[in-house]
């Protein structure tokens, strides 16, 4: 099996005779933004020998949205030519990658896409890259779909006539799908909201039945645009957050504490079976396993209800839960776990919560384990009675995770973690992660951070 974890022998995997491989050697140096690799991932964009039995290109297709990904506009020149083929998925890809991409170049290219008569052409990536580029010449072309039978289509032309015009009632309509009742359309609403950076959408996203994750991506969208649209004119460094902009802030606090909810929506009114907060059960005649088994439930209130036991019954008050946590393997009872450890706030499970903030990401629920973890750092490094070898150990790995992981939300939460601590290594390394922060929106928070701890 070839082992892919370097750009080095990911570049080389392009070769391979196995189309699996070459995939994923693909989306590799797309996930890590190898730079290097914009020559070799243009020729994947150009071989058609990796042809599936119904015509479509997938090496083809991950080409196009890692070069998106990488955001190298050399590319642009051999993206639009996929425009050419057969492939509708390869279509998408591109007009996504060109959303990343934000070249002018491709406006004339664009222009001939939007006449021709394509099959299945995806229309609902072609509005939102019409959109990005704001080709306000097609809008006779996009208006027949602000009728459309999709709603999701419906939408994409919504935000692409309130970006042209600001009108009111284009926003109202990507606001109504937010209460509609197929999750999908929800979140693809979120997702437009994001993209037009609409300020006063934030409280109807955190009102929507959608998962934390994405609230997280749209509110932090619509801060950053807010930020950028205002510092055009000013450095970072002279940027003053208004009162809504702080209020953003806020909000997006306690969904990084609170986000365990990954891509499973929150509703925290009830427990299964009608059972209210207060009629929790403490000490039922409860075993672990059923504990656990609720840790891994499809509904959230369930989950929340094992965290409960396992954190508050005092039938697990003795219980390990840093053993558990090391010999599972199942990722949402690792997250139960985590939540509550940090529930507990116990200095003997810092070795579970280390581990957590540094394993390797591979879907939202280790994204989720990370954050999570962070914040109970903060938490418990904030204790006047914890030992200075546990202070230590605190510190050198918020050092690591406010400036090493490309996840935002992580060095976004090692942020808050340094916030609360508040002693003198929290503003050394504060002032550190100030000097080298790309992300404006964790930029402005590390700014916040190091002026409370400096007062304090």
């Amino acid at each position: 099996m070839t082992s892919i974890n370097s750009a080095e022998s990911a570049i080389k995997a392009l070769a391979s005779d196995d189309a699996g491989v070459r995939y994923h050697a693909a989306w590799w140096l797309g996930k890590n933004r190898v730079e290097s690799s914009v020559n070799v991932l243009i020729q994947c964009l150009q071989d058609e020998g990796d042809q599936t039995s119904t015509g479509g290109y997938p090496l083809r297709r991950q080409a196009a949205r890692s070069l998106g990904l990488i955001n190298d506009s050399r590319c642009t020149p051999y993206l639009l030519e996929t425009l050419h083929s057969k492939d509708i998925h390869l279509h998408e890809a591109t007009l996504r990658a060109l959303i990343e991409l934000k070249t002018a170049d491709c406006k004339d290219e664009l222009n001939k896409y939007v006449e021709q008569n394509i099959e299945g052409k995806p229309i609902e990536a072609l509005i939102e890259t019409l959109t990005t580029y704001e080709m306000w010449d097609t809008k006779e072309k996009v208006e027949p779909y602000l009728h459309s039978d999709s709603e999701r289509i419906a939408s994409a032309a919504a935000s692409y006539f309130y970006t042209y015009s600001g009108e009111i009632r284009y926003l109202n309509k990507i606001h109504s799908y937010l209460n509609h009742s197929n999750r999908f359309i929800r979140q693809s609403a979120a997702f437009d909201l994001a993209r037009i950076a609409s300020i006063t959408s934030t409280e109807s996203i955190l009102n929507a039945r959608i998962p934390n994750n994405i609230k997280m991506h749209s509110l932090k969208s619509i801060l950053e645009k807010s930020i950028l649209h205002q510092s055009k004119h000013l450095p970072s460094s002279s940027i003053n957050l208004n009162g809504k902009q702080q209020e953003i802030i806020k909000k997006l606090d306690n969904l990084v504490r609170e986000n365990f909810a990954g891509n499973i929506v929150i509703d925290n009114s009830y427990l299964p079976g009608g059972t209210s907060k207060e009629t929790r059960p403490e000490n039922t005649n409860i075993n672990l396993s059923y504990a656990l088994d609720l840790l891994k439930s499809p509904s959230l209130e369930d989950r929340e209800v094992g965290i409960y036991l396992l954190t508050n019954s005092s039938q697990f008050i003795h219980t390990d839960l840093s053993s558990l946590y090391f010999s599972e393997s199942d990722q949402d009872i690792k997250v139960g776990l985590i939540k509550a450890i940090t529930g507990k706030e116990d200095p003997r499970f810092l070795s579970a919560l280390l581990d957590a903030v540094g394993v390797e990401i591979g879907n939202h629920c280790q994204g989720n384990i990370r954050r999570i973890a962070t914040c109970a750092l903060g938490k418990m490094g904030s204790q006047k009675h914890i030992e200075e070898d546990a202070i230590q150990s605190i510190t050198d790995k918020l050092a690591w995770a406010i400036t090493k992981p490309e996840d935002w939300g992580l060095r976004y939460s090692a942020c808050l973690a340094l916030e609360e601590i508040s002693n003198n290594q929290s503003k050394e390394l504060l002032t550190g992660a100030n000097g080298s922060e790309l992300d404006i929106v964790v930029l402005m928070r590390i700014n916040l951070a190091m002026s409370k701890v400096a007062c304090l």
